[in-house]
This record gives structure tokens, C-alpha cells and sequence, in this order.
């Protein structure tokens, strides 16, 4: 009963932060919603707590970045590819690199490998913090485009230098040949099943619209369940949970016209 309190607490800060940010809009969102998080700390309730990751990942991440992907232009995302992939790929391990360097030269202390594992942490960007953050800037339109675009693809770059990283720490062995080919199958697996696993649910959604199956009780759930399977599967296969939600994401944003159409004609 206290984990459905928590989780109460933190969905009513959610709203309370998203009403405020509507009365004053001129603060980015993510501001206001990590103000309600700190206030959140104060509470006694919250003292000893602790989110675990999977479900962080699974729970909050896979559907954001799913309805992010969904959003996307996908015509702006086509000509703007090769930038996009040069810089969720080589900017980002780049950047972890430069910052892990940087941090064990000023604090010798910690070893080179965690120094690149903490640095792989914040190297990349969240397209939700970056949508917020530039609300009413005015941005040329091809910039935007790319930088929001990117940030929907480096968290398997930063994702693949932490584990290699860490890897490297427990061991005490590093293998570029390795970290390169897990590379490659995380980032580029996790594409692959993200679109195939996205066709597969838009087809079966589209059957179950024809067979007039109930909304409420059918296809409300489904869509729900959607990126969370989406998800476990790709993380189940060794590819990246989070490139796959937003190929998926994509897929149904290309497909979702056809899915509205199908719904109408179902209801007539």
C-alpha cells in the first residue's frame, strides 16, 4: 500500500507542476517538476525512498520516449539522418570520453573506468527536457529539428559506454573489439525489433479495430501495454530497450492516420 502512495505523490506532483507551469509559462517545465520533486524529499514518506531503475525504465522512460517517437516529423527526421546519427553516435561517445578524461585528471582519486561510466550518465540529452527547456526560444527550424531529433537516439551511445565502462572497472579488462560490436547489436538491434515489433502491433491493433472489438476494454489496454512489451522484448534479445520504443514510436506515427480511419469506419 505505501509503493500505490508513493506513486500517488508522485503523479499528483506531476499535475500540480504542469497547472503551474500553465499560470507561468515563461519557466521551462522541467523546472517546475523538479521543484515538486524536492518538495516531494521533504515529506517523511519519502525519506528512504527508492525508485529501482527497472521500473523507472519501463514504468516512465519507454512510454515518453514511445509518444515521443510517435510526435516525430518523420520528414524532417529523413533529410536530417546523417546529422542526427553523427551526433547521437559520435558526438555523444566523444563527449563521454572527453568528460570522463576530464573528471579523473581533476579527481585522480577515481578510476579512469567509473570516471567514463559517471560521464556515459550525463552525456546524453532527454528530447522531453529539450522540447521544455526551449519553449518559446526561437530556434531555426533545422536545428531544433535535429538536436530534438538526436536526443531520441543517443541513450543507446551513453547506455553501451556505461556498460563497457563498468564492465571494464569489475574486470579490469578492456576490449575495444567488444565494445564495438555490442555497440553495433544494442544500438542497431534495438532499431530493427522497434520496427519490426511496431509493424507487428499496428497490424494486430488494425485487426482488432475490424473485428469491432470494445475500445474501453480492448484496444485502451493494448495501446497501453504497447511500449512496455516493446521494451522487455528488445531488453530480453540484448538490444536497446529505448531505440526500440521510439522506432515503434515512429512506426505507429506513420501509421496512425490509417489507424483513426480504421476506427471511423469501424464505428459507422
Amino acid at each position: 500500500m505505501e509503493a500505490f502512495y508513493l506513486v500517488a505523490l508522485l503523479i499528483v506532483a506531476t499535475i500540480i507542476s504542469n497547472m503551474v507551469y500553465t499560470v507561468f509559462p515563461k519557466i521551462p517545465l522541467t523546472f517546475y517538476q523538479i521543484a515538486c520533486g524536492f518538495l516531494l524529499t521533504l515529506l517523511p514518506l519519502f525519506r528512504d525512498y527508492t525508485l529501482h531503475p527497472e521500473f523507472f525504465m519501463v514504468g516512465i522512460i519507454a512510454p515518453l520516449m514511445f509518444n515521443d517517437g510517435r510526435n516525430t516529423d518523420v520528414s524532417h527526421l529523413g533529410n536530417a539522418f546523417h546529422h542526427i546519427m553523427s551526433m547521437a553516435v559520435y558526438l555523444a561517445i566523444l563527449t563521454a570520453v572527453v568528460i570522463g578524461t576530464f573528471a579523473h585528471t581533476m579527481m585522480a582519486i577515481i578510476p579512469l573506468s567509473l570516471c567514463f561510466a559517471l560521464a556515459a550518465i550525463v552525456t546524453p540529452t532527454d528530447s522531453l527536457a529539450f522540447s521544455s527547456i526551449t519553449e518559446g526560444v526561437s530556434l531555426p527550424e533545422n536545428v531544433s529539428t535535429v538536436l530534438e531529433s538526436e536526443s531520441l537516439f543517443n541513450d543507446a551511445s551513453g547506455i553501451v559506454v556505461f556498460n563497457l565502462a563498468l564492465s571494464s572497472f569489475l574486470t579490469g579488462q578492456f576490449s575495444f573489439s567488444k565494445g564495438l560490436i555490442n555497440f553495433i547489436i544494442s544500438f542497431f538491434g534495438g532499431l530493427i525489433i522497434g520496427l519490426i515489433a511496431g509493424l507487428a502491433f499496428v497490424k494486430l491493433q488494425t485487426f482488432l479495430v475490424n473485428k469491432s472489438m470494445d475500445t474501453s476494454s480492448v484496444i485502451v489496454p493494448f495501446s497501453l501495454m504497447t511500449p512496455f512489451a516493446i521494451y522487455l522484448i528488445s531488453e530480453h534479445l540484448g538490444c536497446s530497450g529505448i531505440l526500440a520504443v521510439v522506432a515503434a514510436g515512429i512506426v505507429y506515427g506513420l501509421n496512425q492516420s490509417r489507424l483513426k480511419l480504421t476506427r471511423l469506419m469501424s464505428v459507422w
